[in-house]
């Protein structure tokens, strides 16, 4: 007669458990939203809405420039960068994206300078204050957001915004971005 074990094995490998651990944790992370340009409390962010905010034009002079954190992030950027802009009437609050998407125009922009921009809100920021979707400053155009209001270093790729805006030191490779 053969020699056959008496039990059967009842455990699991710890190679076997660890592999299914981390299966399920990729699965659960994989649900995760891409969290671009995401409005203030809104759980579909504004290039994914139907209706889209309009786009209105302005000009001004720099006023300020602060790069920080941003308060309302929904995005995986943590510090972007908000411009005040003194216009005829009154000063605006512009936020032009995260600092590690727009290292080129950070290298041109001083306070003083006069600019133009195109920019949205929604019902839910505060009054003076918009998302830029273009910014021209001397001469140079930078398309910081398409025709769907999608940041431009959240599709990845160049697709006609300026140098290095969708590479730095913080791009996710394409997904997120510090609205505001």
């Amino acid at each position: 007669m053969a020699n056959l074990p008496t039990r059967r094995p009842t455990g699991v490998s710890a190679g076997f458990r660890l592999g299914v651990l981390a299966a399920c944790a990729g699965l659960a992370l994989s649900g995760l939203p891409a969290s671009a340009q995401k409005g203030m409390g809104d759980a579909t962010g504004v290039a994914r809405q139907a209706g889209k905010p309009a786009v209105q034009s302005f000009s001004g002079t720099v006023e300020n420039i602060e790069i920080a954190p941003c308060k309302r992030t929904t995005g995986r950027f943590v510090e972007g960068v908000h411009v005040k802009v003194q216009m005829p009437d009154r000063i605006v609050d512009v936020h032009l994206g995260p600092s590690a998407a727009l290292e080129d125009l950070l290298d041109q922009i001083t306070t003083t300078n006069p600019v133009s921009f195109e920019g949205f809100r929604t019902d839910q920021m505060p009054e003076n204050t918009y998302v830029a979707k273009t910014f021209t400053l001397a001469g140079t155009t930078y398309e910081l957001r398409d025709d769907a209001l999608r940041p431009r270093w959240a599709i990845g790729g160049r697709r006609g915004g300026a140098p290095s805006l969708d590479v730095g030191p913080g791009w996710q490779g394409g997904k997120g971005a510090c609205y505001w």
